[in-house]
């Protein structure tokens, strides 16, 4: 037997100058602005442990991509130097409670003003640029046993029948197949989404997580909205997003209201058919005849030629077609026999106005691929449970 005694002595600047795990979180910590964060309870009650150290085990847990609270105590636990760093006595640490207290209890505004000011800071030292801001969303699912594919009672159809513990939550569909050019196969989860703007650095200014039947280009605008407020960005900035913000109100914003630019591709949902033309510039029937112009009007923004069928619109055309339609269309005989109509869309806006076949539009929108990125890294930590 034997008497083993271990003293542990060592100096802070050994281990920041030799370990590049602790270099990366002393330097991570040290430029982590929470001087507007209240540290610990000064009032009646017990002091408690440093909301700022619990902040940056926090941050430790998503790095390290620690999938729970228990795991992150232990893994503190095994690092005394590294917890020692950012605020804790060693053989001191908080229990579970706090650490989940702190997530029920910390309003998210104050987490947001850290993230505006560390943000700021990388402006001023051009680390990241104003001139380009790339806009997304991604689902979110909710904890609940309704998102469970294995659950053969879990509700995918009544959107009244909220979730227990998810009363905000929404139901929408994740994803989709298109089968003979026909929606099929459709997933359906109960959660939000959550929208963000992203520098082409891939750094995240504005985020704003919502149920999920608010649509991307009413809450696009929102966020805008808020970083024109932090950040005070300048007129000619190009804003870039995929094709769910093709609205002709959201281009009206950016390029009309901010004097910016956008670079957002048509959605197929919004694009017309093709048409094919006669002589004097108007769309042919389905029968290959002509047609008649019919006015043109405004609506919600948008401006459309009416075109109608030639037959019914001019005497001369009829005569040559005693028989009526050359096609037989139900339309020109059935119900009001009005015959068939096309429209022209001939609005002249923002959203008319991009040019979508240049290379400058092309090797602008081609930065969207940062946001994306961006999502990864946040489905790799687990950001969302």
């Amino acid at each position: 037997m034997f008497n083993l005694q271990y003293n542990l002595f060592y100096d802070l600047r050994y281990f920041v100058q030799n370990s590049s795990f602790h270099r990366k979180y002393f330097l991570l910590f040290d430029s982590l602005e929470l001087s507007g964060f209240k540290d610990l309870n000064h009032g009646t009650g017990c002091t408690g442990y440093s909301r700022h150290a619990i902040l940056r085990a926090f941050i430790i847990k998503h790095l390290e991509e620690i999938k729970s609270i228990p795991k992150l105590i232990r893994f503190l636990d095994a690092h005394p130097v590294l917890t020692e760093m950012f605020g804790f006595t060693i053989g001191n640490l908080p229990d579970e409670s706090q650490f989940y207290r702190f997530l029920s209890k910390t309003n998210n505004s104050i987490l947001k003003k850290i993230h505006h000011t560390i943000n700021k800071e990388l402006i001023n030292e051009n680390v990241i640029s104003m001139k380009h801001f790339i806009l997304d969303s991604k689902p979110v699912m909710a904890a609940t046993r309704d998102n469970n594919f294995k659950n053969p009672k879990r509700n995918t159809r009544n959107k009244n029948k909220k979730p227990k513990r998810n009363l905000s939550a929404t139901l929408c569909y994740y994803s989709y197949q298109e089968v003979n050019g026909k929606k099929d196969n459709f997933i359906f989860f109960w959660g939000y989404r959550t929208h963000v703007i992203v520098t082409k650095e891939g750094i995240p200014l504005i985020e704003l997580t919502l149920p999920n039947n608010y649509t991307d280009d009413k809450v696009a605008i929102k966020l805008i909205k808020k970083l024109k407020r932090v950040y005070k960005f300048k007129k000619g900035s190009d804003f870039i997003a995929d094709a769910a913000y093709d609205n002709r109100e959201f281009y009206n914003f950016i390029v009309g209201q901010l004097k910016c630019n956008a670079y957002i591709p048509i959605n197929p949902r919004n694009k017309q058919k093709d048409k094919f033309f006669g002589v004097h510039g108007y769309p042919l029937c389905d029968a290959g005849l002509e047609m008649k112009s019919g006015g043109t009007w405004i609506e919600n923004l948008r401006a459309r030629a009416k075109f109608r069928c030639p037959i019914k619109a001019s005497k001369k055309i009829a005569v040559k077609h005693p028989g009526g339609c050359p096609i037989n269309k139900p339309c020109f005989s059935e119900k009001k026999a009005y015959g068939c109509t096309k429209y022209l869309d001939v609005t002249d806006d923002a959203r008319a106005r991009v040019q979508r076949d240049t290379d400058i539009y092309k090797s602008t929108f081609n930065m969207r691929t940062e946001v994306e990125r961006y999502f990864a890294r946040l489905g790799e930590r687990e950001a969302e449970q």
